[in-house]
């Protein structure tokens, strides 16, 4: 027989919560792999006396933060002083780890909060039919349970690694890390470099928000999920029978009067 989908689940807590824990699960992930950090400055290089020349050069960023990408003019010379240097340029970072941690944790619990909610929807209900009101160790409720626990432990270390990492990462981004570590502004005497404008991290710090916000929401619906488990309370229908039928005290016989 078909059964129509259990809607009704989502109202519930457990099913409420795994619609708030996707979203902020998807925010928090895709800020990071969707982030793209820029900034420029000017090469000036004073050819001779009478003619300056002046460069824009650009600088990229993004998600696994494994390097910085600079570009500079077509012609690919920044002073006429100087071999040609190519027009592309990189600059090596490392914290590819932290922010692809980050980024498995969201994707996996994006995933599993996915299948929790088809089970509970399309399923929960025939599973609860076709077997019997015991809980078992092996059923999805306690499986739901373990998965969140483990998932509350990778989003609290990798919301903190990612933080720690955000942080390195405005560093080796700031002004005065680029002009020291590019080679033609780090020649001063030829060359002077004045930057033009820095790259915002607005949306990489909202996502180490979400990243604690996911450890605090995950962490919460524990409770609801220790509730559906047999550890909280045991729902074996034979078990329950026998405390739910009181013992009657054996009647006695009264001795007449008489006999007092």
């Amino acid at each position: 027989m078909n059964q129509k989908p259990n809607i009704e689940i989502l109202k519930e807590p457990k099913g409420f919560i795994k619609g708030i824990e996707l979203f902020i699960t998807i925010f928090a992930f895709a800020t990071v792999a969707g982030f793209v950090g820029s900034f420029q400055f000017k090469v000036n290089c004073q050819v001779n006396p009478q003619e300056l020349l002046s460069r824009d050069v650009k600088g990229k960023f993004y998600y696994p933060f494994n390097s910085i990408t600079l570009y500079t003019a077509a012609d690919g010379r920044f002073c006429a002083n100087e071999t040609e240097t190519s027009e592309e340029y990189t600059l090596d970072m490392n914290y590819k780890s932290e922010s692809q941690y980050f980024v498995f944790t969201g994707v996996v619990s994006m995933l599993f909060v996915l299948v929790a909610l088809v089970y509970y929807v399309l399923f929960e209900d025939r599973a609860k039919e076709a077997t019997s009101t015991d809980v078992g160790l092996f059923s999805f409720p306690v499986v739901d349970f373990v998965v969140t626990i483990v998932l509350v432990i990778f989003w609290f270390t990798s919301a903190i690694a990612w933080a720690s990492a955000l942080s390195g990462l405005k560093d080796a981004t700031s002004k005065d890390k680029i002009l020291s570590d590019h080679p033609t502004c780090a020649n001063t005497e030829v060359t002077k470099c004045a930057w033009v404008f820095g790259a915002t991290y607005g949306a990489a710090t909202v996502s180490v928000v979400f990243g604690f916000l996911n450890f605090f929401v995950w962490g919460g619906n524990l409770w609801f999920l220790f509730k559906e488990t047999p550890w909280h309370s045991p729902r074996s229908s034979g078990a329950r029978g026998k405390e739910s039928v009181p013992q009657e005290p054996p009647i006695q016989d009264t001795p007449p009067a008489s006999a007092i």
